[in-house]
């Protein structure tokens, strides 16, 4: 059925189904870690039982809980089609977790090998995708080092953060310009970019600040043992696997690639744990701009943010400021792009157009939806009409449900009538 609030005919995201799943038998087994039991989904267990000891059994000197690595592997699992380094994981679970628990007691866990590969959109950047057992280390990490930090970040950091995010993000920055525009249309914005961040951060600044504050709170020292390993060494380090060809990695510029990082610098993008570490690193600018500067309208979405005043010149001395903050305290420097703008012309911001009276898309988002349209009409679209398999139907609808999901938090009325239009056969697209 079409769901008759989405004006292309596209399906709402509870409709869409076909999701590529690869899972192991392995992965089916389930575990009660309150008498070590397992079970083949309640067959006949013979020879499969697990030879552990409860859960409450792993603490202290041991090391983790191996309940708690066992709900980080359920979590790094979560939503992901699996890999094949996921796959052979998987295969022998209870063996990798319990080898993840030695390793993390004696304080011999380091990052394996990563794999990278380019991503295209919305610009040329290198991913590196963490060997699938380190991943269920950032997930048995990061909400413990999350649990300690999440308490003093600033409300108005958006990214990588519980009940936050993209639209949330843009929404509270049309409020800012709102509250300043009302009655004053000469307010203004500042809005800054870090040049080359994850490539630019200090490893070791960032390991004194997460040292003195994680000792304070008696984080247990497998986990601090474990921090200190993601940052001691180069990311790359352990090695890494290039999944990429040479063409892509020329779309790269030379600087934004990690193993051109200064000395001691640099977190590789893609990894839970990196992004936890921005959030800790640029908290030090948060909580300058609230406190010293006392900045009341301001936010930050990774190394992007914006501040809204009335003033003009308050905003360029801002600048100034935060400039040399930077500079002096986290060794980071700006983006020549700084724009010192009236709320009038529109903040481009996370994919959208904000105004003091409404919120557009931004253009280039707009014309990536309508060439992505464009190629499903020309592989599919014979008389008007869609000839898909249903593997073809299910792989469109997502790319529909999410330009939609994009286009909904905006005003784009006459942008969905105009795309309807022009791709008429979206209309079909559950028949």
């Amino acid at each position: 059925m079409t769901n008759p609030s989405y004006p292309f005919g596209w399906p709402a995201m509870s409709q869409v189904h076909g999701r590529a799943a690869a899972w192991s038998s392995a992965s089916a087994w389930n575990v009660n870690f309150n008498n070590g039991n397992v079970n083949n989904n309640h067959r006949n267990n013979n020879g499969f039982a697990l030879a552990c000891r409860p859960a409450g059994e792993f603490q202290g000197a041991e090391g983790p809980a191996l309940e708690a690595l066992f709900d980080a592997w359920k979590r790094a699992r979560r939503q992901k089609v699996p890999s094949h380094n996921q796959l052979r994981f998987d295969l022998r679970w209870a063996d990798n977790l319990l080898q993840l628990q030695r390793e993390l007691a004696a304080g011999t866990w380091s990052p394996r090998p990563s794999t990278c590969f380019i991503a295209t959109r919305p610009k040329a950047r290198e991913i590196h995708a963490p060997d699938f057992a380190d991943r269920v280390v950032h997930h048995w990490l990061v909400p413990q080092l999350e649990a300690i930090y999440e308490p003093g970040f600033i409300h108005d950091s958006y990214a990588n953060r519980a009940a936050k995010g993209t639209h949330a993000a843009v929404r509270r920055l049309q409020h800012f310009v709102r509250q300043v525009h009302s009655g004053q249309p000469d307010g203004w914005y500042l809005q800054l970019d870090i040049h080359n961040f994850f490539n630019c951060i200090h490893r070791p600044t960032l390991w004194a600040m997460l040292k003195q504050r994680l000792q304070r709170a008696a984080l247990p020292d497998t986990a601090l043992r474990a921090t200190h390993a993601l940052l001691r060494h180069d990311p790359l380090h352990a090695g890494v696997q290039v999944r990429a060809k040479p063409a892509e990695l020329a779309q790269v510029p030379p600087h934004k690639h990690l193993a051109n990082a200064a000395p001691g610098c640099g977190l590789p993008i893609g990894n839970l744990s990196s992004q936890f570490f921005a959030n800790v690193y640029l908290d030090a600018l948060d909580q300058f701009v609230k406190h010293q500067l006392t900045a009341r309208r301001y936010l930050r979405y990774v190394d992007d943010f914006v501040l809204v005043h009335h003033s003009r010149d308050q905003l360029a001395d801002w600048q100034h400021r935060i400039t040399d903050f930077l500079r002096t305290e986290l060794r980071l420097s700006l983006k020549p792009d700084i724009r010192l703008r009236r709320l009038g012309d529109g903040i481009d911001f996370l994919g959208y157009v904000v105004r003091p009276t409404h919120t557009l898309v931004r253009r280039r988002v707009v014309a990536h939806a309508t060439a992505k349209l464009a190629a499903i009409e020309a592989l599919h679209v014979r008389r008007g009409r869609l000839r898909a398999t249903r593997s073809q139907r299910d792989a469109i609808r997502s790319v529909l449900a999410s330009y939609d999901g994009h286009f909904q938090h905006a005003n784009t009325h006459r942008l969905r009538q105009q795309l309807q239009a022009r791709f008429p056969w979206t209309m079909d697209i559950t028949a």
